[in-house]
């Protein structure tokens, strides 16, 4: 079948999801489809407010519904979540080819900025909310991340989902280097996004430093919570903190496998909206995860049937320091599990994408 497949972000650009949908377009080639990704690339972590930002992504609206009408006729459209309401402009796109829409929902728009503070409750966004139910529930499937996310179609916009988690970057997993200095490690490896708890962190550490506990918070990344994180951190005088930048994929399992414990926070009213982008990676490394957020969700609650994993609320300080201090009494050895092949899960991925394509009436 041909597929076209739409976003912001293209592989190049450093965006996640350039790379997810990218590597769909790969996998599915792999199955004998013919893919064509459109993407205009327009500005990916540059800071964007207001107007510009409403400009940017109007723009960005225009050309991908320009050049879709000089690609060759597709069976399918797969659209993602950026820019903002994508799903709508991709519908329009799908109804041009006289093909399918498949949306794959990176994130739930305009209900993560309103719970985020960014959109205030008004005519816009029950505009905004308006097209989205009606995008959602025009195509002719809408794909979830998690479970969550899921229920949250369900109850909010009354649209049935299927749920496939993103595909985790390819990436290999050296044997982990010994630590010489018998300090453990806890890692945060982010965007540090307002999606994200971060303060929290920093709180955390200090009471482990006040106990005497050799632990070193790891914080890697980069994003809007990161200069404020640093100037809290001096404010609060600690002394083992780490700062890193950023790492390639050729890197980052090495530096998962670095530490200990694994740091994964979604703030809990953002539960059925989005879903961190390290988790699945986190999963898939044998290591801990602390993971800092909800915790009556459907995600939280399965990292909890695992019995190795701390999850916690954000007003749960005292007790997840507790926790570490805990887990770093025990042999590091103990609690090194191997870790899982991401391509495994990738093909899997990949699998569902073409069963819900052959599923939906299209050639497979």
């Amino acid at each position: 079948m041909r597929l076209l497949l739409l976003n912001q972000f293209g592989p190049d650009s450093g965006a996640p999801t350039g790379r997810i949908l990218a590597e769909l377009g790969s996998e599915l080639e792999k199955r004998g489809h013919t893919v064509q990704l459109l993407a205009t690339d327009s500005g990916y972590g540059k800071p964007r407010k207001g107007i510009r930002r409403l400009m940017e992504e109007g723009l960005s609206h225009l050309l991908l519904l320009g050049r879709s009408l000089f690609c060759p006729k597709a069976d399918a459209v797969i659209s993602l979540t950026s820019p903002a309401c994508l799903a709508v402009t991709a519908g329009v796109i799908a109804k041009i080819h006289r093909a399918r829409h498949f949306h794959w929902a990176m994130d739930l728009y305009p209900d993560v900025g309103v719970r985020l503070g960014e959109l205030k409750k008004g005519v816009s966004v029950r505009f905004f909310s308006f097209l989205m139910r009606r995008a959602y529930q025009g195509a002719d499937r809408v794909i979830a991340l998690d479970e969550d996310m899921r229920d949250y179609l369900q109850k909010i916009y009354r649209v049935g989902s299927a749920v496939i988690e993103p595909f985790p970057p390819e990436i290999t997993w050296p044997p982990p280097a010994k630590n010489s200095k018998g300090t453990r490690r806890w890692l945060y490896s982010g965007n540090f996004g307002r999606a994200h708890e971060i303060q929290i962190l920093l709180q955390i550490q200090k009471k482990l430093e006040d106990d005497g506990v050799p632990a070193e918070l790891i914080l890697q990344g980069q994003g809007p919570q990161f200069l404020a994180s640093q100037d809290a951190a001096r404010s609060l005088g600690l002394r083992q903190v780490q700062w890193r930048a950023p790492v390639s994929l050729e890197k980052l399992g090495e530096s998962l496998l670095q530490s200990d414990v694994l740091v994964v926070t979604r703030k809990a009213e953002l539960t059925g909206l989005l879903l961190p982008s390290k988790l699945m990676l986190a999963e898939l490394s044998g290591r801990a995860i602390l993971w800092i957020g909800d915790t009556d969700g459907k995600t939280a609650a399965r990292l909890s049937r695992e019995g190795r994993h701390g999850i916690f609320t954000i007003a749960d300080a005292e007790p997840i320091a507790a926790w570490l201090r805990t887990l770093f009494a025990r042999d590091s050895s103990e609690m090194e599990i191997k870790p899982r092949a991401t391509g495994v899960v990738r093909q899997h991925a990949a699998d569902q994408w073409q069963a819900l394509l052959v599923k939906s009436g299209l050639p497979g």
